[in-house]
């Protein structure tokens, strides 16, 4: 049985008539003051405000709330906004549309009789038949919301259930196309989802399902609605279950589902619900809007998650472009994840393609016409910038075309005439961007030059009214490279009151004066490195980041590279060490990605010279760096461009001074390309507490005391304070496995309490050295790990003995390789 033949139920108007055989007519109702307005302080005229969408807390935001994973209630909790969600149409409607009833919205009186469908309070002695009961307004949209507006007003959303429970029993109004139209179903759909009367929202449901049987239309945004509704409140079984009752009938068509789902995909709490009524819907189009969308976010994971959804119900990317950087992130950092033909497709990877294919791509365009040139002898002729200007200006051909063209003949390069053709058909700073990047994605580049550096800054501010000035303007593109024509014409301009060339050759000395500035900062900063100027170079490096001048990627690469150059050995003198490392802690707060081998360097060289305080420091710096960064693009972090994986970088070549690449900060630490799992390797970790058990240098003769087992000693022992490091670096969220620390720690104990002498002179002063018995020393390192790190005493002891007997046969077997024997303790001694 179809829901529509369910019979409405509990509406027992006392005077209930649905459709009334004789209509009897009253006393006509004058509708007085005709030329009435209502007037709304706060909107403006001619305007009346209905209820808006589902209010919440001002605190509060509609999606982002974290929940543990099995909640099916609301739970009160932090919420994080959403960085893009589709605004509602305001609902805000002129007095004019309600027609005739205009004059009724100023008469409370009368309001309060006609919404009174029970009879039982002000229309209870009234002896006439109501207005919507009157066969004429059996269908009048616009009287039903002049009582539901009113009801609302004064009664809030009880009144909007009470004008509900008069037009449930009438069944007679099915509008959505009028312009009042939506503010009034919404208003009555909103308000049952506040109340939260179940019975309410089901009545709704039914109502539409009749609307939709009997008269082929829908209840407007019902399915979104709802649906939002229940997933802002966390209610995952609810959301499910009107899920199921709306989809056949009332689902809103593939853009406005994948809205829906954008406003609450960056929230995992609520994968699992989203991914269901994914799956539920019959049409799969989320690849193109929701991968890109999270991708943005930095949420990457979540990205890859919903990817490998859209990929099981053959959902793939049909618009290349914008899923081809999360694709690109894909194949470098996740190699194992087996990508569609679609995708491939999408990043343009000449490897997937066949051979056949990829021989074509290698015949083509320039090679074909130097190969016929060369045949017949036909010279390569350079680019006329006038004839190219005039073939792009062409309006009978389409600028695609026409740039395709130019692309197919081998043009490498256009000029500032061209570029002004191809600015002019486009007349908006978004299109002459998209066309600039159409000409790089084709491999022509354009010739340097001032009035392409005007035409990028003015479209980059988005200032159309003053590029379309300088596209229609007289001035020849020469003119901005001429300084000293440039002075003649801000005179001549002045006194003409030209006041449009004025301004142009201004902004264009000012973009000038911007390249000048940036040119002397760079070349005062090279001077600055190679004197070692740390302190210039440091206030030179703020004035730029003030100033927000770039700095060149010649001057940072000369950096890094002195830096290594320098570095190469254990040890690197402290001045040398102490101008590196601040000046790469300015550029890393600048966002100029470091590479990781200066990185590293500098953390042998703090490791090797012992100092534990700039080393922890330095540590904790880079994991906070790579794992909660917050960069000006939020949810990701500046990487070198040496460090990042081919897939990636493979598209970058050839980008002018290419500081950087933003990688999603929420990258797992345990991905082998991490930059933290690169800087932090294996070889580092174990060089850390290698020699954080060695004697320091200028403290050979201090010891632990050895009757202080319950203080915090591990702050006074580098041992113990290299362990409560890597305690803390796992903490912030570097991949680092207890049992390999255990593994480390071991090692050096050995060295210390294992069975033979040590060979080296440094193993042998740290032995002698240390005054802690095998028990004092395991509860030093556990108190500094926080828990326990090393295994029980006995077990621990047996360790160390097997390791050091293995070790001891190992060293025997060296010294006798080379003519010596095993030093004796008396003998050290």
């Amino acid at each position: 049985m179809r829901l529509v033949s369910i019979a409405f139920r509990d509406v027992k108007p006392k005077r209930f008539v649905l459709h009334p055989r004789l209509h009897i007519s009253p006393r006509p109702f004058q509708l007085y003051g005709w030329r009435t307005q209502r007037f709304v302080p706060e909107v403006g005229k001619y305007a009346r405000s209905h209820s808006s969408a589902t209010p919440l807390n001002g605190s509060e935001d509609p999606v982002d709330i974290l929940l543990s994973k099995s909640s099916d209630h609301i739970r009160a909790t932090q919420e994080v906004p959403v960085r893009e969600q589709k605004p509602e149409p305001p609902l805000l409607q002129k007095t004019e549309l309600f027609g005739q009833w205009r004059a009724l919205l100023t008469d409370p009186s009368r309001l309060a009789i006609e919404s009174d469908f029970d009879r039982q309070g002000p229309s209870k002695e009234w002896p006439y038949l109501l207005l919507v009961d009157r066969f004429v307004n059996r269908k009048d949209l616009a009287l039903w919301s002049c009582l539901l507006d009113y009801q609302r007003r004064i009664n809030g959303d009880a009144g909007v259930r009470a004008v509900w429970g008069g037009l449930w029993g009438r069944k007679t109004l099915y509008d959505v196309q009028s312009p009042l139209a939506l503010a009034f179903w919404r208003t009555f759909l909103e308000a049952a989802l506040r109340l939260g009367d179940d019975k309410f929202l089901e009545n709704i449901w039914v109502f539409s399902e009749w609307m939709y049987d009997r008269h082929g239309v829908k209840w407007p945004q019902l399915y979104s609605t709802v649906l939002s509704h229940f997933l802002r409140g966390r209610q995952h079984q609810s959301a499910i279950q009107w899920q199921l009752r709306l989809a056949p009938n009332f689902y809103p068509g593939a853009e406005e589902f994948a809205s829906m789902i954008k406003q609450f995909a960056n929230d995992p709490e609520l994968y699992r619900t989203l991914e269901f009524l994914y799956v539920a819907n019959s049409d799969h189009k989320l690849y193109d809007t929701l991968i890109p969308y999270l991708y943005d976010l930095g949420a990457s994971q979540l990205a890859m998650n919903w990817r490998r959804v859209c990929v099981r119900h053959d959902d793939v990317p049909l618009a290349p472009v914008p899923s081809r950087p999360f694709l690109r992130f894909v194949q470098g950092y996740f190699p194992h994840e087996k990508l569609r033909p679609e995708e491939y497709d999408a990043i343009g990877d000449s490897n997937y393609q066949s051979t056949e294919v990829a021989e074509h791509v290698e015949i083509s365009r320039e090679f074909v016409n130097r190969v016929h040139g060369g045949t017949f002898g036909i010279s390569v002729k350079n680019y006329n910038d006038r004839l190219g200007a005039k073939w792009l200006a062409s309006s009978w051909v389409s600028l695609d075309i026409a740039i395709s063209t130019i692309s197919a003949l081998g043009i490498e390069q256009i000029g500032p005439l061209s570029l002004q053709s191809i600015a002019l058909r486009e007349g908006t700073s978004e299109g002459v961007l998209n066309r600039i990047e159409q000409l790089r994605g084709k491999g022509i580049t354009i010739e340097d030059s001032n009035y392409l550096r005007l035409m990028l800054y003015l479209a980059k501010i988005k200032d159309d009214e003053l590029l379309l000035d300088l596209l229609n303007c007289d001035l020849h593109p020469d003119v901005f490279d001429d300084s000293e024509l440039q002075t003649k014409l801000i005179v001549s301009a002045a006194l003409s009151e030209d006041w449009i060339t004025h301004r142009l050759i201004l902004v264009a000395r000012l973009v000038a004066m911007e390249r000048s500035a940036r040119e002397t900062a760079n070349a005062l900063a090279r001077i600055h490195i190679l004197r070692k100027d740390r302190r210039g170079l440091a206030k030179l490096l703020d004035d730029m980041s003030t100033m927000k001048i770039i700095l060149n990627q010649e001057q940072t690469n000369l950096i890094f590279d002195s830096f290594v150059t320098e570095a190469k050995s254990t040890f690197l003198h402290p001045d040398s060490l102490y101008f590196y490392l601040p000046i790469c802690r300015q550029l890393m707060s600048m966002e100029i990605a470091v590479p990781i081998r200066c990185w590293r360097k500098f953390l042998f060289c703090l490791t090797r010279q012992n100092r534990m305080d700039d080393l922890e420091k330095l540590c904790v710096e880079l994991v906070d760096a790579f794992s909660s960064s917050q960069s000006s693009r939020p949810g990701f972090v500046p990487v070198h461009p040496e460090d990042i994986p081919e897939p990636m970088r493979k598209p970058l070549f050839g980008v002018d001074n290419l500081l950087g690449v933003f990688v999603p900060v929420d990258l797992p630490t345990q991905t082998p390309l991490h930059p933290l799992r690169q800087i932090f390797d294996n070889k580092l970790l174990g060089t850390i507490v290698r020699y954080a058990f060695y004697p320091s240098l200028d403290k050979a003769s201090e010891k632990i005391p050895a009757l202080q087992i319950n203080s915090r000693r591990y702050k006074a022992y580098n041992g113990s304070r290299v362990v409560r490091l890597l305690r803390l670096l796992r903490d912030r969220g570097l991949f680092l496995h207890k049992e390999r620390v255990a593994t480390y720690v071991k090692l050096r104990l050995m060295t210390l309490y294992g069975p033979g002498y040590p060979t080296k002179r440094i193993l042998q002063a740290a032995r002698a050295s240390n005054s802690l018995t095998l028990p004092e020393m395991k509860a030093l390192l556990d108190e500094a790990w926080g828990e326990e790190l090393l295994p029980p005493v006995e077990k621990l002891k047996a360790e160390i003995e097997i390791r050091g007997e293995k070790e001891m046969l190992r060293n025997r077997r060296y010294l006798q390789s080379i003519g010596k024997t095993t030093p004796q303790l008396r003998v050290v001694l």
